[in-house]
C-alpha cells in the first residue's frame, strides 16, 4: 500500500512538473515579487536544456562577474545587459523596489507590475524558447544572446587579436571574422540558412535601453518590431556585417522625441562598428530605419535628419514635395526612402469585417455566394474638417470653421474642396460619418483615399475592400510607389482638377475600370502585411507587404545606380513579382530580363525615362528626381532603357536590343533572380494539400481558384498574442524553432 502511494505521489509530482513547464511554455503571464524574481533568474542560470534542441557552445563568458546570472552576456561584444532595475558591470546591483523602482519603470512606459512581468509574448521572438522574457527583456540562458537570443558564438570561434576587417559568411548565417571580435551564429543547432535570393540585412544588437524596455502594450504601431522578427523567420538576416546588403537599425521612432534615441542609436553604432562611417556613398548609407509616425521623417529633429542624411527611411508618409498650403516639408526622398503601408490592427479588420466581406477572397463569389454589384460611384466617410466641425452645406467655401489657422489646412484641403463640390452629387455618398462604412465601400466603385492630418489609411483599405481608391494629394508617394504601379488599379487626382472629379471618373470606360478592379487583389497583396497578420483574403503570403519590402531592398542591392521607376524594365523576376505572377527559375541574364521587359512595356504603353517635376516617370507620378540622377550616373544606360519603351514601336525587339545594349555596357550585373515559390517548383501544385499561412477568413477555397486552402485558423495559433503577434510573423504559428519557418521563396 506505501509503494502504491509513493508511485501515486510520484505520478502527482511529474504531472505538477509538466503542467508547471507547459504553462512557462505557453507564455502564460506571470508576475514576480522581487524574491521570486531573483530566484526565478537563478534558476534560469540552470536552464533545461532538454527544453531546446540547439545547447549553447560551452565556454567561459567573456563577460565579468555574474553576468549571465543577473542578465545577458553580449558575447561578440563582451557586453553585459541588464534588464531594467539592474545595473552595473554584471547586473548586480539593484534598484530598489518602491518609489525608485517605479520611477525606473515609468520611464520606460512601464508599472511595477508589467516592469516584471514574465511573458513571451512581450519580448522580440519570444526570446526564441532560449530565455525568459521579464519586462521586454530577454534573459537568455548563458551562451546565448542578441536582443531574442537568436545568437551565439559560433563553435569554432575563438577572438583574435588581428586587426584585419576581412571575413566572410557562411550560408547557414554565420561568420568567420578576423576583425579581433569571434565569430557569431545565428539560431545554432535548427538548422538556419540565409535564403540565396537576399536581400542579406544585418541587424545591430543595441544595449536594450535603446529599443527593449519600452512597454509594449502600449506601442501603437509596432512595425519595426514586427520586421525584426520577421527577417530572422524569413532568413534574410546575416551574422556577419561584411556580407550584409543592408543594416537595421533596431529602434523604435515614432515621435519628434524619439530622435534622441535616434542620435544614441547612431553613437553607439560608429563607436561599436566601422560600418556606419565606412560606406562609400557616405556615412550610413545601406542603413535603414523605420519610423512610423504620421509625417515620417520631417517628425525628426534636424541633428537626427542631418546625422541619417544617407540612411533609408522606411515610412509611411510619402510626401516628396513641400506642400506650401498644408504647411508641410517635403520628407520622403525617391529612390532613397521607402514608403510602406500601415500594419492594420485586428481590431480596424473587424469594424470593416474585412474578413467576411472582402470580394478579394476566391471563395468571396462560391457557394451561392453573390458579389454586391457597385451602383454608386464614389464614397467617403470620415472627418472633414480639422477641428471635426461639421462642414457647411449652405454653397460656401471655405465650408470648415476657421479654428485651427488658415482656413483649416488638415488634409492639405483636399476633404474640404472634395466634400464642397461633390456632397450632394447623385451616386455620390460624402459623409462625415457611416453606420454601414464596410457595406458602403463594397457598394462604390470608388472610394476616396485623402490625406488626413498626415498619412492616412483609405488607400490601403479600400483595394482590401476592392474598391478603386481616389487619391488627391498632390506630391505624395503611395505605399510602395512608384516600385508598385498604383495607375494599374487606382486614380490620382490633382489637387486642381477636385472640382471636375467627377468628369474624370466618368470618362472611363467601363473595361478600363473593370481592369482596375481586376488589378486590385494583387495590388491587396503587395499592401497587406499577410505574413506578419495571417490571410484575409485567401493569399498565401508570398507578395505580401513584407516580400515586396525585400524585393525592393533586392534590387536596391542588385541595381544600386538605378531609379526605382525603372526596375520592372530590367529585371524580369521584379516585374513578374510586382504582377504577383511565377517568377523565372534561376538567375535570369540581363538580356533576357530586358527582353521581357520590353515586351511588358510595349503591352502597358508605358512611358519614357523621367520628365520634369510633376511630370511622368515611367508611367508613373512623380518628382522627377530619380530619373534625372539616372540620366546624370549612367546615361548611357537611360538611354538604352528610353530605347527600350520608347512608344509602341519596339516591342520585345526594342527591348532585347537595348537588353543587349546594356549588356554590351556592362551595366546591368547578373541579378540574384527569386527562385519559384516551392510549391510551384517541379510539376507544379500537385501534391500540395494546403499553403502554409493560417487564415482569418471562414470562407472556403473553392476548387479550381489557384489558391490552396489555408493551414488552419489563426485563431488556433498557440503562440500568436500581444502586440507583436507570433515570433516570426504568423507564418510561423505553427513552428517553434524559427530557422523551420516555412520560407515563401527559394
Amino acid at each position: 500500500m506505501n509503494l502504491q502511494r509513493q508511485q501515486w505521489i510520484h505520478c502527482l509530482l511529474v504531472l505538477g512538473a509538466l503542467l508547471q513547464s507547459g504553462a512557462a511554455a505557453s507564455g502564460r503571464e506571470q508576475v514576480l515579487t522581487p524574491g521570486r524574481r531573483l530566484r526565478s533568474e537563478r534558476a534560469l542560470v540552470a536552464g533545461d536544456a532538454a527544453s531546446d534542441a540547439a545547447a549553447a557552445p560551452s565556454r567561459p563568458s567573456r563577460c565579468p562577474g555574474r553576468c549571465t546570472e543577473f542578465g545577458t552576456c553580449n558575447e561578440e561584444l563582451a557586453r553585459c545587459d541588464c534588464p531594467i532595475g539592474r545595473n552595473g558591470t554584471d547586473c548586480s546591483e539593484e534598484v530598489p523596489s518602491g518609489p525608485a523602482l517605479q520611477q525606473v519603470c515609468a520611464r520606460y512606459g512601464h508599472t511595477l507590475a508589467s516592469c516584471s512581468r514574465v511573458d513571451a509574448a512581450g519580448c522580440v521572438n519570444g526570446c526564441n524558447s532560449r530565455g525568459r522574457c521579464v519586462g521586454g527583456f530577454c534573459h537568455c540562458r548563458p551562451g546565448f544572446f542578441g536582443a531574442d537570443c537568436s545568437l551565439s558564438l559560433a563553435a569554432d570561434s575563438t577572438s583574435s587579436s588581428s586587426t584585419s576587417s576581412t571575413s566572410s559568411s557562411s550560408s547557414d548565417g554565420s561568420s568567420s571574422s578576423n576583425s579581433g571580435r569571434p565569430a557569431v551564429e545565428i539560431l545554432a543547432g535548427q538548422g538556419y540558412s540565409v535564403r540565396a535570393s537576399g536581400p542579406r540585412i544585418y541587424v545591430y544588437e543595441l544595449p536594450p535601453h535603446l529599443n527593449v524596455y519600452g512597454n509594449l502594450d502600449r506601442l501603437d504601431r509596432p512595425l519595426m518590431y514586427m520586421l525584426w522578427q520577421r527577417l530572422l523567420s524569413a532568413g534574410v538576416r546575416v551574422a556577419d556585417p561584411a556580407a550584409a546588403d543592408f543594416f537595421l537599425v533596431p529602434v523604435r521612432v515614432r515621435l519628434s522625441y524619439d530622435s534622441d534615441k535616434v542620435m544614441q542609436a547612431v553613437s553607439y553604432i560608429r563607436s561599436t562598428w566601422p560600418h556606419w562611417d565606412g560606406q562609400p556613398g557616405g556615412a550610413g548609407e545601406r542603413h535603414i530605419f523605420v519610423h512610423t509616425g504620421d509625417w515620417g521623417r520631417d517628425e525628426l529633429s534636424e541633428e537626427a535628419q542631418v546625422a541619417t542624411a544617407n540612411a533609408t527611411w522606411l515610412t509611411h508618409w510619402g510626401l516628396a514635395r513641400d506642400h506650401e498650403f498644408a504647411g508641410w516639408k517635403a520628407a520622403h526622398r525617391p529612390g532613397r526612402d521607402i514608403v510602406v503601408p500601415l500594419v492594420l490592427q485586428a481590431s480596424l479588420l473587424s469594424s470593416y469585417r474585412l474578413t467576411r466581406t472582402t470580394p478579394l477572397h476566391p471563395g468571396a463569389a462560391a457557394g451561392g455566394r453573390k458579389l454586391r454589384p457597385r451602383p454608386r460611384t464614389m464614397f467617403f466617410a470620415g472627418r472633414v474638417c480639422g477641428s471635426r466641425a461639421q462642414p457647411s452645406t449652405n454653397g460656401t467655401y471655405p465650408n470648415c470653421p476657421d479654428v485651427l489657422g488658415k482656413e483649416d489646412a488638415y488634409s492639405a484641403a483636399t476633404r474640404q474642396m472634395t466634400f464642397y463640390h461633390h456632397h450632394n452629387r447623385t451616386g455620390w455618398k460624402m459623409v462625415t460619418a457611416s453606420k454601414s462604412y464596410a457595406m458602403d465601400m463594397l457598394s462604390a466603385k470608388f472610394c476616396l483615399a485623402p490625406s488626413g492630418g498626415g498619412m492616412g489609411k483609405r488607400a490601403v483599405i479600400s483595394v482590401l475592400m476592392g474598391c478603386v481608391p481616389v487619391t488627391v494629394t498632390d506630391g505624395l508617394m503611395q505605399p510602395f510607389e512608384p516600385e508598385l504601379r498604383w495607375d494599374r488599379f487606382a486614380i490620382d487626382v490633382r489637387e486642381r482638377d477636385i472640382p471636375v472629379m467627377h468628369a474624370v471618373l466618368e470618362g472611363l470606360k467601363a473595361a478600363q475600370v473593370s481592369e482596375f478592379q481586376s488589378n486590385l487583389r494583387c495590388a491587396a497583396q503587395h499592401l497587406f502585411w499577410s505574413s506578419l497578420f495571417g490571410a484575409v483574403f485567401g493569399e498565401d503570403g508570398r507578395y505580401d507587404a513584407f516580400e515586396t519590402l525585400m524585393q525592393v531592398l533586392r534590387m536596391r542591392a542588385t541595381y544600386p545606380s538605378l531609379g526605382p521607376e525603372e526596375y520592372a524594365y530590367v529585371d524580369a523576376s521584379f516585374a513578374a513579382f510586382m504582377k504577383c505572377e511565377a517568377h523565372l527559375p534561376g538567375a535570369a541574364s540581363a538580356a533576357a530580363a530586358a527582353a521581357a521587359a520590353g515586351a511588358a512595356a510595349t503591352a502597358d504603353g508605358s512611358r519614357g525615362i523621367g520628365a520634369g517635376a510633376g511630370g511622368l516617370l515611367g508611367g508613373f507620378k512623380g518628382t522627377g528626381a530619380a530619373g534625372g540622377l539616372l540620366d546624370v550616373a549612367k546615361p548611357d544606360l537611360g538611354q538604352a532603357l528610353a530605347a527600350q519603351r520608347a512608344g509602341g514601336g519596339g516591342g520585345a525587339a526594342a527591348g532585347a536590343g537595348a537588353g543587349a545594349a546594356a549588356s554590351a555596357l556592362g551595366l546591368l550585373p547578373a541579378p540574384r533572380a527569386l527562385l519559384l515559390p516551392a510549391e510551384l517548383a517541379g510539376e507544379g501544385q500537385q501534391g500540395v494539400s494546403r499553403q502554409e499561412l493560417c487564415t482569418h477568413s471562414d470562407l472556403p477555397v473553392p476548387p479550381g481558384s489557384g489558391s490552396l486552402p489555408a493551414a488552419g485558423m489563426c485563431s488556433r495559433c498557440p503562440r500568436r498574442r500581444g502586440r507583436l503577434l507570433n515570433p516570426g510573423g504568423t507564418i510561423c504559428c505553427n513552428t517553434k524553432d524559427l530557422a523551420k519557418c516555412p520560407r515563401l521563396w527559394d
